[in-house]
């Protein structure tokens, strides 16, 4: 079958010189957050550049707000499963070649890599559609519910959620071992914070910040201190499983 949905962009206020970025595609339901930065992660970025597995190449146009977004999967192309995107209407060409043997039958996801940005998304519950979707495509909400697949559930109560707390001198191994264990238990989907695990977010074009930061190294650690303690608070209020990271 053929799936497509829409995105609607809108920028959020910000202080900063490039606040905003929006990136949409597909993932596995195993990948990271960090769309299109880990193979059989799918990403297109308003910056007019799509990337899987941190390789970023120039595609389509650059979108920004009040653009919408259509993502189309296309699993009807013999051996192949093309992804492909259109801007406000106007396809912009295949993204993607990806060959069924290599996702060995599992599931596609809609995923959205977000900054400084509010989106809204079309699965198919608008009664109008913000541009018409191309002949042969049907948006996710229209397929039957037997054949889509359905993504990990996460814990059903507070007492059902883990909270493991890393504790140890520094270098000696913790955030290794934190990444190696929600690694190895792909289902309990933990989240880890910790400065590092924010920092390792902080990517321009799939390249860490630290590497690329022109200000003072003193200025991200705070940052990232203060989106930690954001994110703390934030996962107080969430029914998920959490490793705490930090010295």
């Amino acid at each position: 079958s053929q799936v497509n949905e829409e995105i609607s962009v809108k920028h959020l206020p910000s202080t900063e010189p490039d606040p905003h970025v929006v990136r949409v595609g597909w993932s596995l339901d195993s990948c990271s957050t960090q769309l299109g930065e880990e193979p059989f992660s799918y990403g297109y970025g308003g910056t007019g550049k799509k990337s899987t597995n941190s390789k970023f190449e120039n595609y389509g146009e650059t979108f920004a707000e009040n653009d919408v977004i259509a993502c189309l999967v296309d699993f009807e192309c013999g051996e192949e499963v093309e992804m492909s995107f259109m801007k406000n209407g106007k396809w912009l060409g295949v993204a993607y070649r990806v060959r069924k043997e290599l996702l060995g039958g599992r599931a596609l996801f809609p995923h959205v890599l977000v900054k400084n940005c509010a989106i809204e998304f079309n699965f198919g519950q608008r009664e109008d559609t913000y541009f018409s979707v191309p002949p042969g495509f049907t948006f996710i909400q229209h397929l039957p519910v037997a054949e889509r697949v359905r993504g990990t559930l996460g814990p059903k109560s507070k007492a059902e959620c883990e909270i493991l707390m890393m504790v140890g001198l520094p270098a000696a191994g913790k955030t290794t071992w934190a990444v190696k264990h929600a690694a190895a238990n792909p289902s309990k989907k933990y989240n880890i914070l910790g400065t590092n695990a924010i920092m390792d977010k902080m990517r321009v074009m799939g390249l860490r910040r630290q590497r690329n930061y022109a200000g003072r190294w003193d200025v991200l650690i705070q940052q990232a201190t203060q989106c930690l303690n954001r994110l703390i608070q934030i996962a107080a209020r969430k029914k998920r499983n959490y490793i705490l990271d930090q010295v």
